[in-house]
């Protein structure tokens, strides 16, 4: 299965190059990678590639052998002797024995785990999967500033492992920016080592770059803290001075003036004669 999948993933990358840019430039790439140009092309130089292909090859063959059920559901991808193990598998045995098979092969150098324990893929995760590792290897081809030979990428499910070697730091943040940026990408996971000399040499595993985020949804109205139970305490109320109303618009009868009481005269009392 490791096998088809690549190839379909290859001609999907040739079908999709010569239909949009109106020529088949990757296919020179593809047909060189079986003689030296390839090789040449690459940070890690011939030795270094045969090594990796034969690694690849070995682990697959053990696999067959020992338990053929491992290689229906993990991908391999081997870089400078560092294999990537990625996939989906339906029992913790079957992941523990696929790291082990690979560590004994010949010329391993890491082997980083990232076998996932879930039932296997559905064809449409599947399909999704090819279609996202196609466009982000076409990106990576035709974009000046990457050696796109240098990295090796595997998706599943929605998930971007890339491997490899990097010139430069700035060449780096160009293919995770790639990665991030293409549809229906969950994640992105970078295995990527910068070139000795280059730079800080990038730590396995960390650096997970997440897609770029949509834009946030308006922030909701903020909440008042109430008391205890939930309650807000009663509003204090204050007295507000009485005001005089305002006379009524006119055209309209206003009420009769109350008159104000009547004062009484003062009594006189007069004095007995």
């Amino acid at each position: 299965m490791t096998s088809s999948r690549s190839v379909l993933a290859r001609l999907a990358l040739l079908s999709l190059c010569c239909t949009s840019l109106g020529g088949c430039v990757v296919a020179a790439v593809g047909a060189g990678a079986a003689g030296g140009g390839y090789a040449l092309a690459q940070e890690r130089g011939p030795g270094g590639t045969f090594s990796d292909t034969g690694i690849k090859s070995q682990l697959e063959a053990d696999y067959v052998g020992t338990n053929s059920a491992i290689e229906k559901y993990v991908y391999i991808n081997v870089f400078e002797g560092r294999v990537l193990l990625t996939g989906n598998v339906p029992d913790p045995a079957l992941r523990d024995q696929a790291v082990a098979i690979a560590w004994k092969v010949n010329g391993v150098r890491e082997v980083i785990n990232e076998i996932k324990l879930s039932d296997a893929s559905s064809f449409g995760a599947n399909a999704k999967d090819n279609w996202i590792q196609t466009r982000l290897r076409t990106e990576l081809t035709f974009d000046g500033g990457i050696k796109s030979l240098n990295y090796s990428i595997e998706t599943v499910d929605g998930v971007v492992y890339i491997i490899g070697i990097a010139r430069t730091q700035e060449e780096l943040d160009l293919v995770l920016n790639h990665a991030r940026n293409i549809p229906d990408v969950r994640r992105v996971v970078n295995y990527v080592r910068i070139r000795s000399g280059a730079g800080e040499t990038q730590v396995p595993g960390q650096g997970n770059i997440p897609p770029a985020a949509p834009p946030p949804p308006p922030a909701p109205a903020p909440i008042s803290t109430g008391g205890q139970g939930g309650y807000a305490p009663a509003p204090q109320y204050q007295q507000q001075p009485y005001q005089t109303p305002n006379p009524p618009p006119s055209g309209q009868f206003a009420p009769a003036p109350q008159s104000p009481p009547a004062t009484s005269a003062p009594i006189q009392i007069e004095p007995l004669k």
